[in-house]
C-alpha cells in the first residue's frame, strides 16, 4: 500500500456541511462524469453532509482514479477484473486491520466506505503492473548507481560530527582551502566568511547526528572524508560551496549495510519510481479536466481539488 504513488492515507475524519444531489455533476475528466453521489460513495459520513474541503479532497482523489485507471489502459493495457479489486481490498483489509478488527469497524474508524476501499485496491493493482512493465525496461545500474544507492544506504547508519564553511563561488572556496593550507583556523574563516550565520557563529561546527540529513553532496564527502582534517576539494550543493571538515564519525558496520543484489533492486527501484511518477504527472496533465465551480478548482501540479472559498 506504501508504494501507491497517489495512496490516500487513511484517517479519521471529522465531517459537516457540503451540498448537491448524488446525481448532480461535480466534474468531468475526458468527457466522463463525475458525481457528486461518486464522491458522497467514499465517505462515512454517518447522516451528515460534508464539508466543503473534504468533498474536494475526495473529488481530487475520484479525479486521480480516473485518470490513471484510464492512462492504464491506454498506454500500457492494464484493465484489472472486479474480482482482483475485492480480493485486493480483503489483502489490504488483512495487511491494516488491527488484530480482530472487524470490517465495519476498520473502515468506520477511517472515516470511509466499502467504495473507498475497493478504489484504492485497483489503484494498488494498477501501480504493481506499471511497475512490473517499467521493470522490465530498466537499465542496468552504472558503477556510479551503486556507489550513490550504497552512500543512501549508509547514511542513516554514519554518526558524524561535521564543520563547514560556506560560500557562493567556487573561486571562493578554493581560497579558503588555501588560507587553511597556509595556517589559519578553520574556527577564525567560518566566522569571516561562512555564509551559514548559524554554524558560523559556532567556528562552523554543525550539531553531530546521522548524514541523512545533509544534501547529497555534503553528505557523500562526510562519508568518505578524512577525520580531523579538512576535505581536499570544495563540495558544491544547492546552497553554495562548502568547505568540509569531519572531526569525528563513527562508520556504518559492514554487515548492516546491503548487499550487491541489494544495492542493484534499490537502484532499479528508484528508477522505477521515477518513470512512473513522471508516467502519472504526464497523464494528469494531459487529461482534460473540469469541476463544476460550486465544488472547487482543479489543479494539475500537484493535482487536486482546491476548494471553493467560504462564503
Amino acid at each position: 500500500m506504501k508504494k501507491l504513488l497517489y495512496l490516500v492515507v487513511l484517517g479519521a475524519m471529522v465531517l459537516a456541511a457540503c451540498g448537491g444531489g448524488s446525481g448532480t455533476v461535480a466534474a468531468t475528466v475526458d468527457d466522463q462524469d463525475v458525481t457528486v453521489g461518486q464522491v458522497e460513495a467514499l465517505i462515512d459520513s454517518e447522516g451528515s453532509t460534508i464539508p466543503k474541503d473534504q468533498f474536494a479532497q475526495y473529488l481530487g482523489f475520484q479525479i486521480q482514479w480516473h485518470v490513471i485507471s484510464d492512462a492504464a489502459e491506454a498506454d500500457y493495457g492494464i484493465a484489472v477484473t472486479d474480482e482482483e479489486v475485492a480480493a485486493e481490498a480483503d489483502l489490504i483489509f488483512e495487511e491494516a486491520a488491527a488484530e480482530d478488527q472487524t470490517r465495519e469497524d476498520f473502515l468506520t474508524e477511517r472515516g470511509v466506505t466499502e467504495d473507498f476501499l475497493s478504489a484504492i485496491a485497483r489503484q494498488r493493482l494498477i501501480d504493481a503492473q506499471i511497475r512490473e512493465i517499467l521493470r522490465e525496461d530498466a537499465p542496468e545500474p552504472t558503477e556510479a548507481d551503486l556507489e550513490a544507492q550504497l552512500n543512501t544506504a549508509k547514511a542513516p547508519l554514519t554518526n558524524a560530527c561535521v564543520s563547514h564553511i560556506l560560500v557562493a563561488t567556487e573561486e571562493e572556496a578554493n581560497e579558503v582551502l588555501d588560507r587553511l593550507g597556509g595556517g589559519e583556523e578553520f574556527g577564525e574563516l567560518a566566522m569571516e566568511l561562512s555564509s551559514d550565520t548559524g554554524s558560523a557563529e559556532n567556528n562552523g561546527i554543525l550539531p553531530c547526528g546521522t548524514l541523512e540529513t545533509y544534501v547529497e553532496p555534503f553528505r557523500d564527502a562526510a562519508l568518505i572524508a578524512p577525520i580531523g582534517e579538512v576535505y581536499e576539494t570544495p563540495v558544491e550543493s544547492q546552497f553554495g560551496w562548502h568547505v568540509v571538515m569531519v572531526t569525528d564519525r563513527t562508520d556504518a558496520a559492514e554487515a548492516d549495510l546491503p548487499s550487491d543484489e541489494e544495492l542493484a533492486t534499490g537502484v532499479r527501484d528508484a528508477f522505477i519510481l521515477s518513470e512512473l511518477q513522471a508516467w502519472f504527472l504526464g497523464a494528469v496533465e494531459e487529461a482534460e479536466v473540469t469541476v463544476e465551480e460550486a465544488y472547487g478548482t482543479w489543479q494539475a501540479n500537484p493535482p487536486q481539488v482546491v476548494p471553493p472559498a467560504s462564503e
